[in-house]
């Protein structure tokens, strides 16, 4: 697939979900509590989600002759607006360094014919060229881009956010993946341009979530719930 950073391999965690709000939940917002850790690898925070507003595909000639199916982000996805917290990588010499905000995205153009209109319409990518889409999955991540696992509450593209220094960690789900059936996590991060750490597997997010939603009730709650950098298709 011609993405620059494909997310295809395996980590682990675990999810079973929750919700069910009443009729007005597109107003409200939630407050998601998460853990990670492995492979030298931990953080603790908390995401904002929203219900997402899928955008358009970035090819305005979608759906015509000669053009990819539109694209659109999975149904079900809930928007990371925000997100809080520590990130410690200990390769890295990093150590319960705060998370000061989320990457914003910037949705590209990426095409494939075998695998688009399956590409969430909001994949973006950072300067170092992690792929991201800032989509949250109460219910499980849906198959990305034909790629096979799924069921973490982040999909194989995942969420960006930076930390005290400017480096920007990736942090995306691969679902269950074989032997152990697993869900599992990965985790990248880069300063720059730069990949300094990467870790496709082995983290696991196995503490249970809790949702507030604010404006529209808590009626659920969460139990706990990519890929080497290349540049040729998943």
């Amino acid at each position: 697939m011609n993405i620059r950073i494909a997310k295809t391999a395996i980590a682990t965690t675990f999810l079973l979900a929750f919700l069910v709000a009443p009729a007005d939940r597109a107003l409200a917002s939630t407050m998601v509590a998460f853990h990670l850790n492995g492979q030298g690898i931990s953080g603790d925070g908390i995401f904002t989600i929203e219900p997402d507003v899928s955008p358009p595909d970035p090819n305005t000639l979608c759906g015509t002759a000669g053009q990819n199916p539109c694209r659109a982000d999975p149904s079900g996805a809930f928007m990371i607006t925000n997100v809080t917290g520590s990130f410690t990588d200990e390769a890295l010499g990093i150590f319960g360094a705060p998370i000061t905000g989320l990457v914003a995205t910037s949705p590209a153009d990426e095409r494939d014919p075998t695998f688009d209109p399956l590409v969430p319409s909001s994949l973006s990518f950072t300067g170092a060229g992690l792929s991201y889409n800032n989509l949250y999955f109460p219910n499980g991540s849906p198959i990305d881009c034909d790629y096979p696992f799924f069921g973490t509450y982040l999909d194989v593209f995942g969420t960006a956010f930076t930390i005290t220094g400017g480096d920007i960690v990736n942090f995306w789900g691969d679902g269950f993946y074989p032997p152990v059936g697993a869900l599992t996590y990965g985790v990248g991060v880069a300063e720059g341009d730069n990949v300094i750490d990467y870790r496709f597997a082995g983290i696991t997010a196995p503490e249970p979530l809790t949702f507030s939603l604010f404006g529209a009730g808590l009626v659920g709650a969460a139990a706990t719930r990519r890929r080497r950098r290349r540049k040729q298709a998943m």
